[in-house]
């Protein structure tokens, strides 16, 4: 069911919130969606889907985004500077959005939404050479009919919602994002930390082409992951730059 344009609009309107609202019963992608229409000019936007079939992840990644049992949501902004959290805003976003229904989630990191250690959603950001960012986000409301793909099967959840939700939550996703991109960035960082369950786990990624271990202990003021090496090394692992993955037999 195509997202209620009406609705939606609506709601935010009530607390003076005006985004040009673009909804779609399908697209390939929302991301791709909102960089084609910024090129008229337009700084603040809100693209909806009720599907993707070219959902976009992070690490060129793709994300399983069937009809009508997520949402599918990207939203522009406009003025935030280049060194900018915006991905840890989106998160904090996000883990807010989902507690006013009651659901409790909380990231891995950079960007997974989890639940009950499994991923339910993902968020990609991307700023554009106008110097508007776009902000990705998607979340499994339900499992969808015959469940997930057997390649995610094993890591992939729904949050456990009724996707009667969606048009709410993509309200209140957009109001916590309003607050949570105008916040300063030493504040955005503290309450990415307080979300993150990355913290005081044991992760790997790759090092020089090398399975690395270690233990995550904290999130750095800048966002970075500060993780103790099985050796003993401490290192700073940066957003983009690393995947990790939770593990527990190394």
């Amino acid at each position: 069911m195509i997202p209620d344009r009406s609705f939606i609009e609506t709601e935010l309107a009530s607390g003076g919130l005006n985004p040009v609202l673009y909804v779609y019963s399908e697209t390939d992608s929302t991301n791709t969606r909102a960089r084609e229409i910024l090129k008229d000019g337009t700084d603040e936007i809100l693209v909806l889907a009720s599907a993707q079939t070219q959902g976009k992840g992070s690490h060129g990644r793709s994300f399983f985004s069937p009809a009508d049992t997520g949402l599918y949501f990207t939203a522009s902004f406009s003025g935030l500077a280049f060194d900018h959290p915006v991905t840890f805003s989106a998160a904090v976003a996000a883990v807010r959005a989902l507690d006013t229904f009651g659901i409790r989630t909380e990231v891995k990191w950079v960007n997974d939404i989890m639940i009950a250690g499994r991923k339910a959603g993902g968020i990609l950001c991307e700023r554009l050479p106008g110097g508007q960012v776009i902000v990705g986000i998607g979340i499994n409301l339900e499992e969808p009919e015959g469940g997930f793909p057997a390649d995610i099967s094993d890591i992939a959840a729904s949050v456990g919602s009724k996707s009667g939700i969606r048009d709410m939550l993509a309200v209140e996703l957009y109001r916590e994002l309003e607050k949570t991109v105008r916040m300063d960035a030493r504040e955005i960082i503290g309450s990415y930390a307080d979300i993150c369950g990355t913290t005081g786990r044991r992760i790997s990624f790759e090092r020089e082409g090398c399975r690395t271990c270690g233990t995550a202990r904290s999130v750095g003021e800048d966002g970075s992951l500060i993780v103790e090496l099985d050796g003993g090394e401490t290192v700073r692992l940066v957003s983009g730059d690393v995947s990790i993955r939770y593990e527990t037999d190394c």
